[in-house]
């Protein structure tokens, strides 16, 4: 397995422990940021980690890395449902993922030499 499969591997499972952690457990950040853009920034690093593990520098968009780190965001919401740790699953959330994903997948496209 390659370093960057490895390296997407833990920063999901990271993503995954930060979603179990209770609301009241997160420290605060001292200055005031929207969720929107923390998740935007989040899934734009994940994005950029898959492009890194699965990218192959060929024609097109990789829709499919798009819709992995998309449909990982989605279970990231549900997840934290499940948990029960007073985290609601949030829609805008998911798109924010989304989103984020698709700047960092178009960013490692334009920027990262393969």
């Amino acid at each position: 397995m390659g370093k960057w499969k490895i390296i997407l591997a833990l920063y999901c499972g990271a993503v995954l422990y930060l979603s179990s952690v209770s609301s009241g457990d997160i420290p605060e950040i001292p200055v005031k940021v929207s969720d929107k853009a923390l998740h935007l920034v989040e899934y734009a690093i994940m994005g950029i980690l898959a492009w890194g593990a699965f990218g192959k520098g060929g024609v097109g968009f990789p829709w499919g890395l798009l819709a992995f780190c998309a449909c990982f965001g989605i279970g990231d919401e549900c997840f934290q449902d499940w948990m029960g740790n007073a985290r609601n699953p949030d829609v805008w959330d998911a798109a924010a993922d989304a989103v984020g994903a698709f700047i960092g997948l178009l960013l490692s496209m334009v920027f990262w030499k393969r």
